[in-house]
């Protein structure tokens, strides 16, 4: 300051500016004591708060933290708010292929493609009337750059969702959807040659579809025979565009048309397509197992029971046949598990995390509460990204799911349709 003053300059003041006094009223008394009491007080009146809210005006206060996440080895109690797993998608066209089937064309929400594999699904969340509701629907498109994705939904008797679609769903609408899931699906390769023998049955069409046409364009020297089971000929989806592809590709694709209710001058396969009568296509067709040929089911759970018997006496390996089972979700038992808030201790990486998992909550959707990270997907049983291995307790599962007999002896099961039925421990493998 001497030197500045010496200098012919004014020094700078010691304060920039004179504090304005705080009003008394705006004084906090608490602030004058010692600060750890003061913390200490201040909690005390909180808790004090919260208990009167609860005894004398029946109110649940909100918590202090809304979404926890959970330490190692921590006990979280959670918010019974279930997480919101699913994106938006849009719906840019709207294509009626039956009187009980529609196309949906999507686009993700910023207008690029969706991008799968040929054969997987997406989990659709549907508002009906009310309640969220989610249902798995195939992309029946080809996996091809330029091709819009899109799903088909065929209206079942008393599906909610199902028939709500076919009847509502409009250019410009946005559906909620997960995925894309699944691996019932192939691998493109220019260099293959190969022969695919697909049997769908109705809807089941729809992965069926999206594999065939991918490898027919991209595998020039593979070839396809589709037997495929229908009621009737109205009931065919994507009949004209089997035709088309048919007349496109000549002899590298087949299809045979099954139909309980025929036309009068038919002159293919008749009745429902039970192993009797595919084996019987299979012999029309002079199709014979080489040892090499990959088949392909996809449709109702008698019809898929039939067709590996059939195909099991004409001497196919299992490992040589893939499939997807199409079920109702309204006929799913719906399992809620505990009619108690239980413990599960999630094991992942060398850390265990205490999660509570209320009434009717899955494991998976308290463990995203708490701020776990998990695997899932399809978040509906039907992909079997969530798979988790059970190591002590009981978990009840939602049936039917994609898990098989093997994986549930080793003690797997899948945390998006599981629900604890006592406190019980689950290890994330691979994390």
């Amino acid at each position: 300051m001497v030197m500045d003053r010496t200098s012919g300059r004014s020094p700078a003041p010691l304060l920039d500016a004179v504090e304005t006094p705080v009003p008394l009223g705006e004084v906090d008394p608490l602030d004058l004591l010692p600060r750890g009491i003061a913390d200490r007080v201040r909690a005390v009146g909180r808790d004090l708060g919260m208990l009167g809210k609860r005894l004398i005006l029946g109110q649940t206060p909100p918590p202090l933290i809304d979404r926890p996440r959970a330490g190692s080895g921590a006990i979280v109690s959670l918010p019974g708010k279930t997480p919101v797993m699913a994106r938006p998608v849009k719906v840019v066209k709207v294509v009626r292929e039956t009187k009980d089937a529609v196309s949906i064309y999507l686009t993700e929400a910023d207008d690029s493609p969706v991008e799968f594999r040929p054969g997987q699904f997406l989990s659709v969340d549907v508002n009906v009337d009310g309640q969220r509701l989610r249902r798995a629907y195939s992309l029946a498109s080809a996996c091809l750059d330029g091709v819009p994705a899109h799903v088909t939904v065929k209206r079942i008797e008393g599906g909610r969702v199902s028939n709500q679609l076919n009847e509502t769903i409009r250019e410009g609408d946005q559906l909620q959807v997960l995925g894309p899931s699944g691996n019932f699906t192939v691998e493109p390769r220019s260099v293959n040659e190969r022969h695919l023998v697909m049997v769908a049955g109705g809807s089941g069409i729809t992965p069926i579809m999206s594999i065939a046409e991918t490898v027919l364009r991209l595998e020039e020297a593979s070839r396809v025979t589709l037997i495929y089971g229908n009621r009737s000929l109205d009931d065919v989806i994507f009949r004209e565009r089997l035709a088309a592809l048919c007349e496109e590709f000549g002899g590298r694709l087949r299809v045979d048309h099954v139909l309980e209710r025929p036309p009068d001058d038919w002159q293919h396969g008749r009745g429902l397509l039970t192993g009797e009568v595919l084996e019987s296509r299979l012999q029309a067709l002079g199709i014979e197992d080489d040892g090499v040929t990959r088949y392909f089911l996809c449709g109702p759970t008698p019809m898929m029971e039939a067709a590996h018997e059939a195909l099991e006496r004409c001497g196919v390996d299992a490992s040589r046949i893939a499939e997807e089972r199409f079920n109702s979700h309204e006929a799913r038992s719906g399992d809620a598990g505990s009619d108690k808030t239980e413990l599960v201790v999630v094991a992942k990486a060398g850390h265990d995390h205490g999660i509570q998992v209320e009434p009717g909550q899955t494991i998976l959707e308290a463990a995203l509460a708490a701020g776990i990270e998990m695997p899932f997907s399809c978040a509906m049983g039907g992909c079997g990204a969530c798979r988790v291995r059970r190591t002590g307790g009981e978990v009840q599962m939602e049936e039917p799911n994609c898990l098989s007999k093997a994986e549930r002896e080793r003690g797997y099961v899948l945390t998006c349709v599981g629900r604890p039925l006592s406190q019980c421990k689950i290890e994330v493998e691979g994390s």
